[in-house]
């Protein structure tokens, strides 16, 4: 017997002896069945090594914020109706970030199989929640890597209804080493008190990154879509088939994101309607931002011929949002294209049916009430779009009389009582469209003819008058010793006094915010037409340039093959590798002036303007003493949406000028990537630097207008000023970006750099392309 039979033969005895113990070490059993396995020369397995752990979580993981957007949707698979989500301490690496669902939790045996079982297969088998049956929306088997990918160390703890004790795993994710058997690492398991009734807690310890409130507010608007973004009317009969989904982000025991945060305050006003048991529709609205108490108005006149002859128990809630333009600022920079974007998919009036939502209304493009038609028309100037609307309406129809089904399940029949309903909801919102604008001192109508703008100046005087009148009013009261009258008037006059007080405020604000938007706006057009006016120099320029190529190449070429001096020879050479550089240079303005004069849009492949932008600079890199990576292209076909490949120029050479910057102000040797690729239904290029780096602070800022670290350049500046940009550099990459529904922002640096700036723009499929 060799010495391989030996050894087999003693590791049999060993694992027979271990089989026979009355409490016996699974984790040895495993290690010796693994071992004589091993030994089997007839038969080879497969085996994962451990490390798989960690490039999994890397690979299908590759951001923080997907990670936890991946949690919260397997939150909303388990049918919780809320989650709860607390950063601690995780304003850099070491914290916790604790998960709180209350979903339907796991069995022991739905977490052997399903959390902890690589691959999964629930989900296909279970397309469909049990509870609420909705669409599963995690992809499948990321979310135990998302959890390794945020920390070193997960507990999860789990309870359902029906059981008596909770259930608690803790995996320290570092265990997972390369060179190590994945089916020999063991996670302990055990039974402790439930905390609640039903739901999953996710406790990440040692989170392997810090967390800026940026960072979260993306996370957040990565689950938006599973969010109901206004809650069913407390009026209607609890929905069985699907409540909603909350979910809300903490800080530090702060509220940092969360759906009134999101969306809801910064509403211009909100909206309630309802047809009484009579027919007759009612509506209130009411705007903090503007002062304006709740009122309740009747939709039409009460009388018969104005109620509704079908509509009963109808109610509608909605708020009305007025996005950002020259004038208006209702909604903070920071979150107004947020929310525009989320209009753009979800924004409308949603109708729901005896509790249940009907497609396909305001579903997106869907204009069931004709405000996107009536915005065209302009015969109601206040905005009263689609996009200006979050709402729905709620009809209650137990015998399905009034509100029929189409045979196809999408849609409604168009009865009596819908189209009442659609006159009532069209009525309502453009009313309060209409109130609204002639509030803000605008024209509601294009036929209004008793229009008559006022400023605050106006309201002052008017006030003024009314207190003059009182004055004489209270001289009238003394002579007559009327005490009561007297005191009246005291009331009168304190509470007048206080809104001349007030108003004069609200002037004063006015007229500073009217001249500040004046001056930043005259300063950017005039920017622009510097710009505007550079970027005709430069074609001329280039187009001079051309003229006189050839005659510099000849005299380059002179002296470089018939001038005998060899110092003269030396200048040739010289001469020869600075005008390639030049003429790559003027090449490419040439290019990209040229692309320009073509308005037609197309989709751009990433590699493109990457390998234009790269053959370009390479001589200024070697000058700067910069170096640039080879670039990451993750995928093919990384086409974008249809753009203009000149825009591509103008977003690459700002990011590298801004990083020359920074690479300059930080005294290194400077170093340049470019990742690309694409995720879901985006492509993604990424550029990073080795420079100063941004504050968390300052992230969003570096896109404002005029915003810059350095100062306007002189006559006198060093090579650093002449670095120095105008501020709107970013200002202009951002609204290219936005222009095509793309976002643009400051992300986490990639590993041994200090900045990247992040582009994801809707990408274009190649067999659309084609």
């Amino acid at each position: 017997m060799n010495s391989e039979d030996n050894n087999l033969q003693s590791l049999k005895e060993k694992l027979n002896l271990e089989l026979q113990k009355e409490v016996s070490d699974n984790d040895l059993i495993l290690e010796l069945s693994h071992q004589i396995a091993n030994l089997d020369l007839n038969n080879i397995r497969f085996s994962v090594d451990a490390g798989v752990i960690n490039r999994l979580g890397r690979e299908l993981v590759g951001r923080n914020e997907t990670a936890v957007s991946e949690l919260v949707k397997n939150a909303y698979d388990s049918d919780a109706l809320s989650v709860n989500l607390y950063f601690e301490q995780c304003d850099r690496p070491g914290g916790k970030l604790v998960i709180d669902d209350t979903g339907l939790g796991m069995t022991r045996d739905q977490l052997v199989k399903g959390f902890m079982t690589i691959s999964s297969s629930d989900k296909i088998h279970n397309p469909k929640s049990l509870r609420y049956g909705r669409t599963r929306a995690g992809q499948k088997g990321i979310g135990r890597f998302a959890t390794q990918r945020i920390g070193e160390i997960l507990t999860i703890i789990t309870q359902t209804l029906d059981s008596d004790k909770a259930l608690k795993v803790t995996i320290n994710w570092d265990k997972y080493e390369i060179d190590s058997n994945l089916l020999l690492i063991s996670n302990k398991i055990e039974e402790i008190p439930k905390e609640k009734d039903e739901g999953t807690t996710l406790i990440i310890d040692k989170v392997r990154e810090g967390w800026s409130d940026s960072m979260i507010q993306r996370a957040y608007k990565y689950i938006s879509d599973l969010l109901q973004p206004f809650p069913l009317s407390e009026r209607l009969e609890k929905n069985e088939k699907d409540p909603g989904f909350k979910v809300t982000f903490y800080r530090n025991g702060n509220l940092i994101i969360d759906e009134e945060s999101a969306f809801f305050q910064h509403a211009l006003a909100e909206i309630e309607a309802y047809v009484d048991e009579e027919g007759q529709g009612y509506y209130s609205f009411k705007s903090d931002k503007l002062s304006i108490p709740e009122e309740l108005y009747l939709v039409g006149k009460k009388d018969r011929e104005d109620k509704y002859d079908a509509l009963r128990n109808v109610h509608l809630k909605a708020y009305y949002f007025i996005y950002n333009g020259n004038q208006t600022s209702f909604i903070p920079k920071t979150v107004n294209s947020y929310i525009l974007e989320n209009a753009k998919e979800h924004g409308g009036i949603r109708l729901y049916r005896n509790g249940f939502r009907v497609l396909p209304y305001a579903e997106k493009n869907d204009d069931w009430l004709t405000l996107d038609a009536s915005m065209r028309r302009r015969s109601i100037l206040a905005a009263h779009s689609n996009l200006h609307f979050f709402g729905f309406v709620e009809v209650i129809d137990k015998d399905g009389i009034n509100f029929q089904e189409l045979s196809s399940r999408e849609g409604l029949l168009e009865t009596l009582a819908f189209a009442e309903l659609k006159d009532f909801g069209y009525k309502v919102l453009t009313d309060v469209a209409v109130k609204i604008s002639q509030i803000r001192l605008k024209k509601g109508t294009a036929g209004q003819k008793d229009w008559d703008k006022k400023t605050s100046l106006d309201i002052i005087k008017e006030v003024k008058q009314e207190f003059n009148e009182i004055i004489i009013d209270d001289e009238i009261n003394k002579n007559q010793n009327n005490p009561d009258s007297k005191q009246d008037i005291s009331i009168k006059l304190k509470t007048i006094n206080e809104k001349i007080i007030e108003l004069e405020l609200v002037q004063q604000q006015e007229t500073s915010e009217s001249e500040e938007k004046t001056k930043e706006l005259v300063k950017e057009i005039q920017m622009l037409r510097i710009l505007a006016g550079l970027g005709l120099t430069i074609g001329e320029f280039v187009h001079e340039v051309n003229h006189y190529e050839p005659a510099f190449k000849y005299d380059a070429e002179y002296l470089t093959n018939f001038v005998e001096d060899s110092h003269a020879k030396n200048v040739g050479y010289r001469l020869q590798k600075n005008l390639e550089a030049f003429t790559v240079y003027t090449s490419f303005f040439k290019d990209a002036i040229s692309k320009n004069v073509n308005r037609e849009l197309k989709p751009i492949e990433l590699r493109e303007p990457v390998s234009s932008f790269i053959e370009i600079i390479t001589p200024d890199l070697e000058r700067s003493n910069i170096a640039l990576e080879k670039p990451n292209f993750n995928g093919y076909n990384l086409f974008t949406c249809p753009m203009h490949s000149s825009e591509w120029s103008s977003i690459l050479f700002n990011f590298y000028t801004n990083s020359k910057k920074a690479i300059a102000k930080k005294a290194v040797l400077g170093k340049i990537s470019i990742d690309a690729g694409k995720i879901g239904k985006k492509v993604y290029l990424e550029f990073s630097d080795n420079g100063i780096g941004i504050a968390p602070e300052k992230e969003d800022q570096i896109f404002d207008a005029f915003y810059t670290t350095s100062n306007p350049s002189g006559n006198n500046s060093t090579e650093l000023e002449e670095l120095s940009g105008t501020g709107l550099g970013l200002k202009i990459v951002k609204d290219i970006i936005e222009g095509y529904g793309g976002e643009v922002f400051v992300t986490k640096p990639k590993e041994n750099y200090s900045t990247t700036i992040r582009i994801e723009l809707p990408k274009t499929e190649i067999n659309d392309y084609e």
